[in-house]
C-alpha cells in the first residue's frame, strides 16, 4: 500500500484510514476509494432530492426562506 494511496483514501474518508486497510493492494484502494466517493455522491443527491420533497409540503412563496432558515 502507498502512501499516496492511503492519503487518497483519507481525504475521501474525511479523517485516519483504519489500520486493516493496509492489507490492500494500491488497486484496491483506489477502487474502494472511488466506490465510497461515488456512494457519498449518492447519498448526497438522495438527500438533496429528500429535502426538496419535504419543501413542497411548504407553500412556495415561502420555500426559499424555509431552505435558507433550515440549511443556512
Amino acid at each position: 500500500m502507498s502512501a499516496r494511496g492511503v492519503k487518497a483514501l483519507e481525504a475521501e474518508l474525511g479523517g485516519t484510514a483504519p489500520d486493516g486497510l493496509s492489507a490492500l493492494t494500491d488497486t484496491q484502494l483506489r477502487s474502494f476509494g472511488d466506490a465510497l466517493h461515488e456512494a457519498k455522491a449518492r447519498q448526497s443527491e438522495a438527500l438533496e432530492r429528500a429535502i426538496d420533497q419535504a419543501l413542497e409540503f411548504v407553500p412556495r412563496m415561502v420555500r426559499g426562506a424555509a431552505r435558507k432558515t433550515l440549511f443556512g
